[in-house]
């Protein structure tokens, strides 16, 4: 309902637009019809003569009108600077922001180490340099199993954080999964023996300062948690596995166990999970309504008003690493992720830099409106007229920029409106000594901001509602110009 009442009110400002200029251009027009038909001897004799005029004083405002429409890309682009520049500083206080809170967290595990030795037979030369003879050398290694079955379930509560006048959004996260393990017989050559008195589970958290607590870690089988072993840290230098935290474990003899564990962490902008189980599912439920989704979309996704949840079922076959390595073969297990952003659409600045974008154009309308009226009347408007109320023009977008890091995006905009709308309008009422002149200005105005203002909050529709504008602006000029009196030389 809301998307087609917007609709309806872009529909309308447009055809408001339009018609301002059709009824300026149809009056003005029509009295310069009236004028040159007023005086026909006049036209008869020097005809010549004044259609030069004419024709020369007509060109001469032309190019003028041009050459301030290219000098006003000058203040447009300092204030486009400007703007880079504030989003500039805005990005790096939300990356600021992100580093004290909690960055961009990539969860990963559970996954089980076991230490293990093997010997190798080395061939060794005596002290002599004449007898050979061979050695047995003990290594040690570690053994990585990732789990049978993996469940994890997310819930993001976000929140903003200030700094000066910018704002950062961040999420508290609680995490709850459950991991099955299933131990087989592995075949490692030399195996001397296996120290499963001493795994350990390592859990991978990209950012370890934002982790609030570990509420609880329970292992079902035959298998037992070592008190107080707890740690920070991982152990393995494994892409994806080397940040974390790890819990010391007995391995029993059975072949199969589970662990159920929850905690609770900090984290900005996005989250992340890799599918390390052979069947991985993942439930990400959050109060923030914008998701944007990378990496590995989800199965199954629904958006509200009020939040969003997501759901993946992932298999191992999307993936090239396998489910036992061995530490020392440095495996890399980022290459496939599930990410869920909390992402703002479209920031104040995006809206801004986009606005800039159409300044030249609002600010080249209104001057061929001014034109247009000076073509009805016998007193010209002056350059420096014209360079007021481009300057006028080209306020807007400085004052928008200004009040919208203070004001909701729609205050600031309805404020820095009312400036070259209420000024350009009076000003040019003052000038032509037309008040009506003056309101119709006015009415171009607003529907010209009113249409700027559609733009802007259509982010899929945008560059279709910029042409359609253009479009319109054209048809209507050459529509109202096709009768244009032209002088004739007898």
């Amino acid at each position: 309902m809301f998307n087609i009442i917007f609709w309806v009110l872009t529909l309308l400002s447009l055809a408001l637009f339009g018609g301002a200029i059709y009824l300026v251009a149809r009056a003005l027009l029509k009295k310069l019809n009236r004028d040159q038909g007023t005086d026909m001897s006049a036209l008869e004799q020097p005809a010549t003569a004044k259609g030069a005029a004419l024709k020369n004083t007509t060109l001469l405002k032309a190019l003028t009108i041009g050459i301030l429409s290219i000098m006003a890309l000058l203040p447009l682009g300092i204030i486009m600077d400007m703007t880079s520049d504030r989003e500039m500083l805005y990005n790096s206080v939300v990356d600021e922001i992100g580093r004290s809170w909690g960055e961009q967290q990539t969860l990963s595990g559970p996954a089980l180490v076991i230490p293990y030795s093997y010997f190798v037979m080395q061939e060794e030369v005596s002290n002599d340099g004449k007898t050979r003879h061979e050695v047995k050398r003990t290594y040690q290694d570690e053994l990585v199993i990732l789990p049978k079955k993996l469940s994890l379930d997310l819930d993001l509560k976000h929140d903003f954080r200030t700094r000066g006048i910018y704002q950062s959004l961040v999420y508290n996260a609680a995490l709850k999964g459950q991991a099955e393990f299933r131990l087989n017989r592995y075949d490692i050559p030399n195996l001397i023996t296996f120290d499963n008195q001493n795994a350990r589970l390592v859990f991978g958290v990209s950012s370890n300062q934002a982790i609030d607590k570990v509420e609880k870690i329970e292992v079902t089988g035959d298998s037992v948690l070592l008190s107080g072993s707890l740690m920070s840290g991982t152990g393995l230098t494994t892409g994806g596995l080397e940040k974390g935290f790890n819990q010391g474990i007995q391995v029993g003899e059975a072949s199969d166990f589970s662990v159920n564990f929850a905690m609770t962490l900090r984290g900005s902008q996005s989250i992340s999970a890799l599918p390390l189980g052979e069947q991985t599912l993942l439930n990400i439920h959050a109060d923030w309504p914008h998701p944007s989704f990378k990496g590995l979309l989800p199965a199954e996704r629904e958006i509200t008003a009020n939040g969003f949840t997501a759901s993946w079922n992932i298999s191992h076959l999307t993936r090239n690493y396998p489910q036992e390595f061995i530490k020392s073969n440095q495996s890399t297990l980022t290459e496939v992720v599930a990410n869920a952003m909390l992402f703002e659409p479209v920031t104040h600045y995006g809206k801004i830099e986009r606005s800039v974008k159409y300044g030249l154009l609002f600010i080249v309308l209104t001057f061929i409106m001014l034109f247009i009226f000076e073509l009805g009347q016998k007193t010209s408007l002056s350059t420096v007229q014209y360079m007021l109320v481009g300057s006028a023009m080209a306020l807007f977008y400085l004052l928008l920029l200004s009040l919208s890091e203070h004001l909701a995006f729609l205050q600031a905009y309805l404020i820095a409106a009312c400036i070259p709308v209420l000024s350009v309008s009076t000003y040019v009422g003052s000038a032509t000594a037309s008040l009506k002149r003056g309101a119709i200005v006015g009415t171009m105005l607003v529907s010209l901001y009113a249409v700027l203002y559609s733009i802007l909050q259509l982010e899929d529709y945008a560059l279709l509602m910029g042409t359609g504008l253009l479009l319109v602006v054209l048809l209507i000029l050459m529509f109202v110009t096709r009768h244009q009196p032209k002088n004739t030389v007898q």
